[in-house]
């Protein structure tokens, strides 16, 4: 399959449209066991070798014409940034295995994004790893949860909960002056209420829990937070290190995304 940009050819195998969790599949349907980065490879090698049998990589000739062409509903003004991007990175040195298996920073740029991009079959390519596009990416895999496993194995799931609800771990770890405060952001942040015993939300960001803490941060924070090992889908730990970066891992400035919700007069 040829895509054009402009003058620009770029040359790409056909789209991969397997699912690692079957059809439409959601982070609700898989509660009932664990997620494993094996079983979501699994399902996703066989069509992944096939392409790679006939391209590891992907090169691209700096466009040189005037040509404003569109590119899949990109407007001019779109394709002139893809050109530049790709005048200045002209080979894409990610197999379509490493794009889909790479976590890539939010708002990233480059010729790699625009593959992701191709391969994901995005209407608008802009070579931007925003939101619309981390969505894609992330459902490709079934789901924020599905993808958890992919991007971060390491974070244990699922997690067996007792019988403690949120309004008595937050009594447990705030001090009495913030607990109304802590009740308001858990709820802002995961919909959580205080006699839930449990929470399995998770973001395409990979926020997890009733505080939504970022896996990628999880490992130290928790460690500074006491609970090293622990997984955030623990809820006693997810509320200790809330607690902790409360109190001494600099404010209430983590959860200021949903600042409108909770602040206070």
């Amino acid at each position: 399959m040829i895509y054009r940009v402009g003058a620009a050819f770029v040359a790409s195998v056909a789209m991969i449209t397997c699912s690692a969790a079957g059809t439409d599949t959601g982070a609700g349907n898989l509660s009932a066991g664990p997620v494993t980065t094996a079983a979501v490879r699994q399902a996703v090698s066989e069509p992944v070798r096939r392409a790679q049998s006939i391209v590891s990589t992907h090169t691209v000739a700096p466009d040189t014409s005037t040509s404003s062409d569109p590119l899949m509903g990109t407007t001019s003004g779109s394709v002139n940034s893809i050109q530049s991007m790709m005048a200045s990175t002209t080979t894409i040195p990610l197999t379509y295995n490493d794009l889909l298996y790479h976590e890539f920073a939010m708002y990233e740029r480059g010729g790699d994004v625009i593959a992701l991009q191709m391969h994901l079959g995005l209407k608008s390519v802009d070579g931007i790893y925003g939101p619309v596009t981390r969505r894609a990416h992330v459902d490709y895999f079934g789901g924020p949860l599905a993808a958890l496993a992919v991007f971060h194995p390491q974070v244990v799931y699922p997690v067996a909960s007792g019988d403690t609800t949120l309004g008595e771990l937050i009594d447990r770890y705030f001090q009495s002056a913030d607990r109304a405060w802590a009740r308001q952001v858990a709820f802002c942040e995961s919909s959580a209420q205080t006699h839930h015993t449990g929470s399995e939300v998770v973001s395409s960001a990979f926020a997890i829990g009733w505080f939504q803490h970022l896996a990628k941060f999880w490992d130290e924070r928790s460690e500074k937070a006491g609970v090293p090992g622990a997984s955030p889908f623990d809820t006693e730990a997810n509320v200790a290190v809330a607690a902790w970066l409360l109190y001494e891992g600099g404010g209430a400035r983590h959860w200021n995304p949903s600042r409108t919700c909770w602040e206070t007069e």
